[in-house]
């Protein structure tokens, strides 16, 4: 049975000119979004994963230790949002990503056992290993933003290295990438139908947004672009597309999504 694994990418915001005397703080978006969403995902009954930089986790551990108990999976975004992984050498990589493993256990009191890189930066499966994973949720499998590199990118997961490579969602043919922006530009409905084509031939329906979407940005931002249709409304659209998908999608963590598949392939063989 197919499934939906909601994820969500907890991290500063680093990106735009904050206006001045605005009470700016580069993890406040991001708190204050999950505060308004982690309610909303006890109603829904949902368990998600949330990948967390370990600057965020610093400022407000028990935010996260509160996510914990309720059940959600908590994972690592790096050290710090401006890290490029990819252009790092595999084992300075590796160092600093299992720095921010061993902090969030620190802070959150939960095993780590999965990671995604900022801005999905893809590098070796041996470094991702080395830093203690056993997944790395960062290929996106579409050429929006990933160019030729996404479009060879497979849209099912596969083991390397010890490890599993877990993509998030795109469709089959057009490689179009469901979640995020997407549902800020298309609206509840519409982004579930994309999400269900997305899962066709794979094991889930695999899902990124941001915690920050889920404030009013532009009290901070003014215009930006990825300020645009942030906000309460935001938080009310994704809770009807999770409502939609869930109906059809039984939802669960990462984790438990890769074990799943693990048994899944060894009963197999």
């Amino acid at each position: 049975m197919r499934r939906l694994l909601v994820t969500f990418d907890v991290e500063e915001v680093d990106w735009g000119r904050p206006a001045a005397g605005s009470g700016w703080e580069p993890c406040r978006p991001s708190a204050e979004g999950l505060a308004a969403i982690l309610p909303m995902l006890a109603r829904l009954g949902l368990h998600t994963t949330l990948f967390c930089t370990s600057s965020f986790a610093r400022a407000h551990p028990d935010l996260l230790r509160d996510a914990a108990d309720r059940g959600h999976e908590i994972a690592s975004h790096g050290l710090d949002h401006r890290d490029d992984y990819g252009a790092m050498a595999p084992a300075a990589a590796a160092g600093r990503l299992r720095d921010s493993r061993l902090e969030l256990e620190h802070l959150t009191g939960s095993v780590v056992r999965g990671l995604r890189t900022p801005r999905l930066a893809l590098f070796a499966a041996t470094a991702v290993g080395e830093a203690g994973f056993s997944y790395d949720a960062s290929p996106h499998p579409t050429w929006i933003r990933h160019g030729l590199r996404g479009l060879r990118t497979p849209r099912v997961p596969w083991p390397e290295a010890g490890i599993v490579r877990v993509p998030l969602s795109a469709t089959p043919g057009l490689r179009l990438p469901a979640g995020w922006y997407v549902l800020r530009t298309l609206g509840a409905a519409p982004a579930a139908l994309l999400a269900r084509r997305a899962g066709a031939g794979a094991p889930w329906v695999h899902l990124y947004f941001h915690p920050w979407e889920a404030v009013e940005l532009r009290r901070w931002l003014g215009a930006h672009p990825l300020g645009w249709g942030t906000g309460p409304a935001w938080v009310a659209s994704l809770e009807r597309l999770l409502e939609i998908l869930a109906s059809r999608f039984p939802p669960t963590t990462v984790s438990a999504a890769v074990d799943a598949w693990r048994m899944g392939r060894t009963g197999s063989i």
